[in-house]
């Protein structure tokens, strides 16, 4: 059965989750509930509430709408891989192989003359990684074109434009095929499933039974069609419990905005001036007239007549709400259970009328009274409910939330740092500055914080330093983008360099005077001339210079540069310098090496050797999985033969001693390079 839950409040859908939980708990204590969320962020938050209500939350699976309709293809369909040939990036490396075929087609122009000038393809591969993402879309959100384009007919709403979309489309159908790889893509894998869990027919043995005993569908504002039909056929056949949040008590699936309809009424109005000035011109030919629409008063009654323009609903639900309004049209579409769990709002606040307002389609702005505030609702002065705040970057933003946040907890003992959470578009661009505003919080102005949602190489310093080091030709290699390189950790620790050490590499760069680049040739390389000095070649010439003589022997000729000596390296600091110089010795070997054109054995063994001498703990803990994956199989396999729980609790046991162990020794080997012996 497939039941659309309608509330206004989180908070609510998720004690009405809890509640189906509690009351028809799955049979089998192994099999896992499954919860379709939108983000990790989701996921995390759910869990925490799931483990207040029942004490712990465990055995639950939270995947991705497109990974589980996925899977369930995978277990009712025949013959259907794990993953798609028509992933992304599998896409991405297919089109960019064929494009060279077909760039003399006319059709291909515009691509054609885009790629003018790519020696080293790269802009090739920037260009099929974007159609490859343009293909994806059109697989979930436009199937109908992909059929269509596979069958040989013309998409109409594409009329004449981008000729090319459907010839590429049809060579990377016949290319995938052509290697063996299975023809199923997310477009032509819909109908087909939608009809088998219909029908019952042709289903995978054991396909069915292999289904979820239920599923739920939690805080996603909004699904792709296809993506509701494939729940909707789920529901035939197991209990699907999509938990909508919807912000408005009545049907707001066709309300438009102010600025939309100003739009529509232009047009409208365009059209009726042009209808009402070519009837005055008495033009008509015998029998047009009858046939013509006939006006009813003036212009400005029939396009009000016509178009509602006063019927609004609420403004801002119309104009900010245009996603949620197009699922709950799709989802009105469906034939399911509906439950409306709907909580009045107080409107003792701004932010309390603003959602009254929107959850009773009601609208206070009156554009003919612009005189007087009286038909507003009064808001008190020292309301908070809802404030802006105006700033002129990113890090002032997080500044602004953390002294928030603090008056926040002064006003309210009994909120608590679990009780917040907050909201931001784009994670990634925000978390340098949240760590520098939050982690660098002391006493009693550190608040306890924790980022979801983040890219692996955001998450991951010794990832996104492995990125940066892949990037080096790429870079212009700036003071900071290199410093920042080197004060990863594990790159400190392959160097040998301190904090202590960092600190005054840091000063020295500043002071020798190091902006970017790491030679004379790398102003060359972004179409400028040659210029060596500022360079990071000059400031670690300055600085050994400095060992040798001090800054009052003058100049001193460095090949055909005059360099002044850097004398703060002299003495003991020498070798810290020297430490320096060894890193940026192998930056610039490294940005020559990933700039050629290379096998994919030349690129792997590039790369080895380049997490070998930038990250060699990598590698370290790489071989020591190996060993204890090994070993793991050893135990296992030993313990499992012999039928009976004690055996099999010792091997259990064994196994998490020999994980502690590996951590332990890890991280000990890490900071002081030993080599690690496993009992």
């Amino acid at each position: 059965m497939f039941t659309v839950y309608h509330s206004n409040q989180i908070d609510v859908l998720k004690s009405l989750l809890v509640q189906l939980i509690k009351f028809d708990p799955i049979e089998n204590p192994f099999e896992k509930e499954q919860i379709l969320v939108q983000s990790p962020g989701m996921s995390q938050w759910l869990k925490m509430a799931l483990a207040e209500e029942f004490g712990i939350a465990a055995n639950i699976d939270f995947p991705l709408p497109a990974t589980f309709i996925w899977d369930r293809f995978v277990q009712v369909l025949d013959d259907v891989p794990t993953r798609s040939a028509f992933n992304k990036e599998a896409m991405t490396w297919k089109i960019m192989h064929l494009l060279p075929e077909h760039l003399t087609d006319p059709d291909f122009a515009p691509l054609a003359q885009y790629l003018t000038d790519d020696q080293d393809a790269s802009k090739r591969y920037q260009l099929a990684e974007k159609i490859a993402d343009i293909y994806d879309g059109y697989l979930v959100y436009r199937p109908e074109w992909i059929a269509s384009w596979e069958a040989g007919l013309p998409v109409f709403e594409l009329e004449d434009e981008q000729p090319w979309q459907p010839k590429l489309w049809q060579a990377l159908y016949d290319h995938t095929v052509a290697l063996g790889q299975s023809p199923y893509h997310r477009a032509n894998l819909y109908e087909h499933f939608i009809d088998v869990l219909a029908n019952n027919q042709d289903v995978k043995a054991q396909g069915l039974s292999q289904l979820p005993k239920r599923l739920f569908v939690f805080g996603i504002s909004s699904l792709p069609p296809r993506y509701l039909d494939a729940l909707k056929a789920l529901g035939e056949h197991i209990d699907v419990h999509l938990m909508f949040t919807n912000p408005c008590r009545f049907y707001w699936g066709e309300v438009r905005d102010r600025k939309y309809l100003a739009k529509l009424a232009a047009a409208k109005r365009k059209q009726l001036n042009d209808l009402d000035a070519f009837a005055d011109s008495q033009q008509w030919q015998e029998g047009e007239w009858e046939m013509a629409p006939q006006l009813k008063g003036d212009v400005e009654a029939n396009v009000d007549d016509e178009l509602h323009l006063s019927e609004v609903g609420n403004s801002l639900l119309a104009s900010m709400g245009k996603l949620g309004r197009d699922n709950l049209y799709l989802l009105s579409q469906l034939e399911s259970n509906e439950i409306e769990a709907f909580v009045d709002v107080d409107r003792a606040t701004l932010l309390g009328n603003l959602q009254a307002d929107i959850l009773n389609l009601e609208e206070h702005q009156d554009d003919t009274l612009l005189l007087s505030s009286s038909h507003k609702p009064a808001i008190v002065a020292d309301d908070t409910s809802l404030s802006v705040h105006v700033c002129h970057s990113p890090m002032r933003e997080v500044e602004v939330l953390h002294d928030n946040l603090l008056a926040m907890f002064d006003r309210n003992p009994d909120l608590k740092p679990r009780d917040i959470i907050v909201m931001v578009a784009d994670i990634n661009a925000y978390s340098p500055a949240i760590q520098a505003v939050f982690g660098n919080a002391s006493g009693e102005r550190y608040i306890p914080f924790s980022i979801s949602d983040r890219t692996a190489d955001k998450e991951s310093p010794l990832l996104n330093a492995f990125n940066q080091l892949l990037q080096l030709p790429d870079l212009r290699c700036t003071s900071s983008e290199v410093l920042e390189l080197l004060e990863v950790p594990a790159i400190m620790a392959r160097f040998d360099i301190s904090e202590h050490e960092f600190s005054l590499l840091r000063a020295w760069v500043e002071e020798a005077q190091i902006r970017w680049g790491i030679d004379n040739q790398t102003a060359s390389e972004f179409d400028l001339p040659e210029f060596g000095q500022n360079s990071w070649m000059f400031g670690i010439s300055r600085m050994l210079a400095g060992y040798a003589v001090s800054e009052q022997a003058g100049l001193l000729m460095v090949g055909e540069e005059s360099i002044s000596p850097y004398e703060q390296t002299q003495g003991m600091q020498a070798e810290t310098a020297g430490k320096l110089a060894q890193f940026i010795d192998k930056l610039a070997h490294y940005r020559k090496v990933l700039n050629h054109t290379m096998t994919i054995e030349k690129w792997q063994q590039a790369i080895n050797q380049l997490v070998d001498d930038f990250l060699p703990w990598i590698l370290k803990v790489r071989s020591l999985l190996n060993r204890y994956a090994i070993l793991c199989r050893h135990l296992v396999t030993s313990y499992w033969m012999r039928d009976t729980t004690r055996h099999w609790r010792r091997a259990s046991c064994a196994s998490t001693s020999l994980i502690s162990f590996l951590a332990r020794a890890s991280v000990s080997a890490f900071w002081q390079d030993k080599s690690i012996s496993v009992p």
